[in-house]
């Protein structure tokens, strides 16, 4: 049925058809509705998820459409439009839908006041939220065209968290970067049209936030990660003890550690703890903490301003519904595979992840590096993993005395380069022969020469004369 929309739009011709592909258009996306508020029989969350992102499509495609026979105004863009679901803890299902824009920074700078006003809203209902979004775009390669979505990681808000850094750091950033991985790694597609941003909240469970999560295989073989089975939600303190007062064997049970509230400073400290009460616990206990997150490979989410003789490098794992800390008790096995598959032992910077064959290279560079490093986002690799092949490119030319002259040009192809190569040498032969084209200047008239004598500026530059300036017909612009 979506297809069939969409194969319609192109065809409509008058207002009143129009109308009737509006209206069912309108009739399809409210039986989307009522399938994904269906409760029993459940749908998956993917039958879920491919409903919701069709609802957004539609919604993008009807503002698409609706300029072409309505008169919207000036300043039409940009639309909120809410989508109910029946997820589980599902609080909100969201998309702005995208009408004018083409770039995709300018969308995010633009649409941020209406998703932060919205998410603001909603935190003043709740105290917490699980949030997400997703990126819709249309792709081009060649002829075909085809839908793709971004989807960035949950994200904890709360009441105190400042929510343009949220939005900066968790929707803008990692969106812009995966469309510039994507368009290098699938080398031909671009993107065409951006449809919308849709963004799904979730309840919170503050209770559930450290609880035991068991951790992925691949990290667990490592033996690098201490993952204290803990019965309360005091997961953070847990891994903290661990590293401070080491056990020699049933490393996961708490019954091998003190218990945490007679060997640290707990004052105004609330539990679970966050990555933002981090720097508070910090100051109480004299402790440095460094927190690493599991992505493409091990990255650090947090970083301490300084280290001090106490320091803990914890890893943040994750599932659908709750966050939890582990200890890393051996940083260098944990990160070498990511980044090296040299075998000889290492020595990792635990800010940057970069690493040296000694400890005497290893503690120079920590003092530079705890100056200049926040966080590493990338891992270094020295082997070569991908060929990005170039299958778009454009050029534009301004004339600034004849607008004949200007024009944008552009090639999808794999032959783009040798294209852009032949029309870089075909231009330069034209403005060669423009530039190098000596014309007689025609005899001056009486009120010519009235106007050449009088005159105080340059008829074309409009710079003005000085009195050691020789009096000539014209002059270089470029050169004087």
């Amino acid at each position: 049925m979506e297809r069939d929309l969409i194969e319609q739009a192109t065809l409509l011709n008058t207002r009143e058809e129009y109308v009737a592909w509006e209206q069912r258009c309108d009739e399809f996306i409210e039986s989307l509705e009522e399938q994904s508020r269906i409760e029993r029989p459940r749908l998956s969350t993917s039958n879920r998820q491919s409903m919701i992102a069709c609802i957004a499509r539609l919604e993008s495609l009807k503002d698409s459409v609706r300029g072409r026979f309505v008169h919207v105004g000036a300043g039409y863009g940009l639309r909120w439009r809410e989508i109910e679901t029946a997820f589980e803890s599902r609080i909100l299902t969201s998309a702005v839908i995208n009408s004018n824009y083409i770039e995709p920074r300018r969308f995010f700078e633009d649409e941020s006041e209406i998703v932060l006003e919205r998410v603001q809203c909603i935190l003043q209902r709740y105290d917490s939220l699980k949030i997400n979004t997703v990126f819709n775009g249309e792709y081009v390669a060649n002829d075909k065209r085809a839908n793709k979505s971004i989807t960035t990681r949950n994200y904890e808000l709360y009441q105190y968290t400042h929510l343009r850094d949220w939005y900066m750091s968790r929707v803008v950033k990692p969106i812009l970067a995966s469309l510039e991985e994507f368009q290098e790694r699938d080398s031909g597609w671009a993107l065409s049209r951006i449809l919308n941003l849709t963004v799904n909240a979730n309840k919170l469970n503050p209770l559930r936030a450290g609880c035991h999560i068991k951790l992925p295989r691949k990290i667990m073989l490592k033996r690098a990660v201490i993952n204290v089975r803990s019965t309360d939600n005091a997961c953070f303190t847990w891994s903290v003890v661990a590293a401070l007062h080491p056990a020699q064997k049933y490393v996961d049970r708490e019954s091998s550690y003190p218990h945490y509230s007679l060997v640290l400073n707990l004052q105004a400290i609330q539990f679970p703890i966050t990555l933002h009460q981090i720097k508070k616990f910090e100051t109480l206990n004299d402790i440095s903490i460094n927190v690493y997150a599991i992505e493409k490979g091990i990255v650090p989410i947090r970083l301490a301003d300084r280290k001090r003789n106490k320091h803990v490098n914890l890893l943040y794992v994750e599932d659908d519904s709750a966050g939890h800390f582990t200890l890393i008790n051996d940083l260098s096995r944990l990160v070498r595979s990511h980044i090296t598959r040299n075998k000889n032992k290492k020595y990792f910077c635990d800010r940057c992840l970069h690493y040296f064959n000694s400890s005497a290279k290893l503690e120079t560079h920590s003092e530079d590096c705890e100056k200049l490093n926040d966080c590493a986002i990338r891992l270094s690799a020295t082997h070569m993993y991908q060929h990005h092949n170039v299958f778009s490119i454009g050029y534009y030319v301004h004339c600034f005395y004849d607008s004949s002259l200007s024009g944008y040009r552009f090639r999808r192809d794999k032959d783009c380069i040798a294209w852009f190569a032949e029309e870089l040498k075909n231009l330069a032969h034209s403005v060669q022969s423009i530039i190098s084209a000596n014309i007689p200047m025609t005899d001056f008239t009486r009120d010519d020469w009235e106007k050449f004598n009088s005159a105080s500026h340059c008829h074309a530059c409009e710079k003005p004369f000085t009195p050691d300036d020789a009096q000539v017909h014209d002059h270089c612009h470029l050169t004087g």
